[in-house]
């Protein structure tokens, strides 16, 4: 599916377009074709010759990796989707790159039509994001290369419809709708004054909020201030007046009891279960009585020892060190823990947002908060 071309949305030749439609075919071949092959080739030859030396099949994640990473068509498998990430940013970044004098101006331009934005350049980027490139992307989504930046916002609105090949939608916002649309089906009651998205990155998942509560004041925030220094400009050009600020989702400047709406979308597996915890208890803290919170990200870790260790894939491979804390929570009781009551957890289950058969424990948890607005 082609990505709108949007006044923010970088510029590409013909030549670069063609090497981002090389690199997206690649990463659909290797999801859509190589990933089912390789899940035949455990189950009709390396798991039974497991299990004919060894009286049993491969029992847990560690001795599924044990057959795996003895077999080629697994080795040509991570090497091709290593590869096509990398070579994804490295393409991508180029382009964006040489373009930041023409979208800086842009972008500021644009913000000075609708929208609000916040900095906060005094902001502790915490250790646990500082030290990784979250999916391989070079200096992840926080790191500044120049005065006003916005090149991490400008590279992952261009780069994650390459990456999900186009399977997120026109504007990269899937996600986000499935989320607006579950608020609106879980709580048909609500009729939010304030939203807030936090780790809004690009502000893909953000805008459709606006969309569904077109009365409410929705707020974005992102650790990242080239991120939403994107977001707010992109936001703007779209037609959408969203207000955005650099924060951190753990720990918030907003006061008790700002919001009807708190959501996020594959924030959770960026963190650490500390940090994981801290949202949750910001969450409860910022939520108006009534309010609920929706968390759109892994619901859970799998079972079955080769679904569990082909998941754990992008944690060894892609520079997701913390997936597994999102996939193994113990939401209601985790949720308790920060002031809300078990019995008002609530998950919504959702398609993968992209590959349902890679990404099937994707969907929503959320929990409301006691009492009445």
């Amino acid at each position: 599916m082609p990505q709108f071309r949007h006044p923010m949305l970088v510029e590409e030749t013909h030549d670069e377009r063609s090497r981002a439609a090389f690199i997206a075919s690649l990463r659909e071949y290797t999801m859509s074709d190589l990933y089912p092959k390789l899940r035949r080739h455990y189950e009709q030859t390396l798991a039974p010759a497991y299990a004919a030396a060894h009286g049993k099949p491969p029992e847990s994640p560690d001795r599924v990796r044990a057959v795996m990473e003895g077999s080629q068509l697994y080795t040509g498998y991570s090497l091709l989707v290593r590869g096509t990430q990398e070579l994804l940013w490295d393409t991508l970044g180029e382009v964006v790159e040489k373009q930041l004098p023409i979208l800086i101006p842009r972008a500021a331009a644009a913000r000075a039509t609708r929208g609000t934005l916040e900095l906060n350049p005094r902001l502790p980027i915490p250790a646990y994001t500082a030290a990784v490139d979250i999916h391989v992307m070079p200096g992840g989504f926080h790191t500044e290369i120049t005065d006003d930046d916005l090149f991490a916002g400008a590279l992952y609105d261009r780069g994650v419809h390459v990456f999900a090949f186009g399977g997120l939608g026109p504007l990269n916002d899937e996600m986000g709708v499935a989320t607006a649309a579950a608020v609106r089906r879980q709580f048909p009651d609500i009729k939010p004054g304030k939203i807030l998205d936090l780790g809004c990155g690009a502000g893909n998942s953000t805008l459709p909020l606006a969309d569904a509560f077109p009365e409410a004041e929705v707020y974005g925030l992102d650790l990242g201030a080239p991120m939403v220094r994107y977001a707010a400009a992109r936001a703007a050009v779209l037609g959408k007046s969203i207000h955005f600020s650099q924060a951190d989702a753990a720990h918030t400047h907003f006061p008790d009891a700002s919001f009807d709406v708190i959501v996020s979308n594959l924030l959770l597996h960026e963190m650490p279960r500390p940090a994981i915890m801290d949202v949750l208890r910001e969450c409860h803290r910022l939520l108006r009585p009534g309010g609920v919170m929706l968390h759109h990200d892994l619901l859970g870790w799998p079972e079955d020892p080769y679904d569990s260790f082909m998941m754990s894939w992008t944690t060894r491979h892609n520079n997701e060190p913390y997936e597994r804390a999102s996939g193994t929570l113990n939401f209601p009781k985790d949720c308790a823990a920060v002031g809300f009551a078990e019995e008002d957890v609530f998950v919504v289950a959702e398609p993968g947002a992209y590959m349902e058969e890679v990404y099937q424990v994707s969907g929503i948890r959320g929990a409301r908060k006691r009492g009445t607005s």
